[in-house]
């Protein structure tokens, strides 16, 4: 663990602070941007899906159907390839729809922790906390921008990596599916690592090798890992069954896309009906929907906090004073932040969703009539005595 302490001054700080107010209005900016076009996305997509749903006809995977061409289809069958993927380093050869080596290295990773301190007169005292611990990773982590280099060296190269292989030719019938559909292909089975010369790779890494279960480990013990010591696990996609729904471009398939304007092309592994895979489609675009709603409010209120910062850094000449305004100016961003957010959804409802808008403004107005209300009558009707 290493400390590094360093001091800014009160005059740096109101620099750094105005400077943040263009920072905040970037924010403020950006998120009313992502909220009219998560809105109009989500909206366009789910009406996609829809329209695509009314419209799919199930369809034969073979022979072709040619009077389905240029129409949403679907259909459901054993995804099959004549490609054979080979791994050199291992020797492999199966004719495989993806094959996957992956490579993790036991490597130190360095965490930060960052904490500050504002002094009198306005200055602020940061603290930054530099550790060091020992994880698996895929990717080389460069060692030489450590704070404490020494000890928590690195290799400078993995000395294998991973490598990921997909077949040119998958089929399902007489269709031939296009590299977005068998992009989306998952379900990936261990290879058998038994017949592997494991010397090859002793002689490539200089290092003891050894099969355990379904993973190569390079390294003296696998319980007792030691900084530059790798795993090896090969994974691949056998033939099996999907179903799809897409355009029929005569014997491959296209992105079907609807008067609504988003394309679909979805393939799930299984059989499943259209309903459920529309359905399931659906869902996840209401998650991205709402993910990316919380998203935008969060940086509308960072945003907001950014404009307000200059009057925190002003009052911070007395610390405790300045705390006392932080958190009044923090409530100040939060709830304005939340009534622009509020505002920027309600305007992008009333492009794309304007029953939902109105049927919202109805609501507003009628919890804030029945508060009106209520409050009248209680000053009416007094209690007796």
């Amino acid at each position: 663990m290493v400390q590094e302490v360093t001091t800014q001054s009160w005059g740096s700080r109101i620099i750094s602070a105005f400077w943040g107010i263009l920072a905040g209005i970037a924010l403020i900016v950006g998120s009313f941007i992502l909220v009219f076009w998560n809105e109009g996305h989500g909206l366009h997509t789910a009406q996609s899906l829809e329209q695509t749903e009314k419209v799919v006809t199930t369809a034969p995977n073979s022979p072709i159907d040619q009077k389905n061409n240029h129409h949403a289809i679907y259909f459901s069958g054993r995804a099959i390839t004549d490609n054979t993927l080979h791994d050199a380093l291992f020797d492999i050869s199966e004719k495989a729809i993806k094959l996957n080596r992956k490579v993790e290295m036991y490597q130190w990773e360095q965490h930060t922790e960052t904490s500050t301190q504002k002094q009198m007169g306005g200055s602020e005292q940061e603290t930054k906390t530099y550790t060091y611990k020992t994880v698996w990773s895929d990717k080389l982590i460069d060692s030489s921008d450590f704070k404490d280099k020494t000890g928590h060296e690195n290799p400078e190269s993995m000395p294998i990596n991973s490598k990921s292989q997909e077949a040119k030719n998958v089929t399902v019938g007489d269709f031939v599916l296009p590299g977005d559909l068998i992009s989306q292909m998952s379900g990936e089975t261990p290879v058998d690592l038994s017949k592997i010369d494991l010397s090859k790779i002793e002689s490539k890494t200089k290092k003891p090798v050894k099969l355990e279960e379904k993973e190569i480990y390079v390294g003296d013990d696998s319980t007792t890992p030691k900084v530059g010591d790798l795993r090896i696990t090969v994974s691949e996609i056998l033939p099996q069954v999907v179903s799809i729904i897409a355009e029929q471009a005569d014997q491959t398939l296209q992105p079907f896309t609807p008067p609504a304007g988003e394309p679909v092309s979805l393939l799930v592994m299984g059989h499943h009906s259209p309903a459920q895979m529309i359905s399931d489609a659906k869902s996840q675009n209401q998650m991205i929907l709402i993910a990316l709603r919380i998203a935008s409010l969060i940086i509308m209120i960072i945003g907001m906090a950014l404009l307000m910062k200059p009057i925190v850094v002003l009052a911070d000449v007395i610390p405790l004073f300045g705390n006392i305004v932080g958190m009044g100016t923090g409530l100040i961003a939060f709830i304005t932040g939340l009534i622009l957010w509020t505002i920027a959804t309600s305007i992008a409802w009333f492009a794309f969703r304007p029953l939902w808008a109105v049927g919202l403004i109805l609501i507003v107005a009628g919890t804030c009539f029945l508060i009106l209300s209520s409050r009248k009558r209680n000053k009416i009707i007094k209690p007796a005595k």
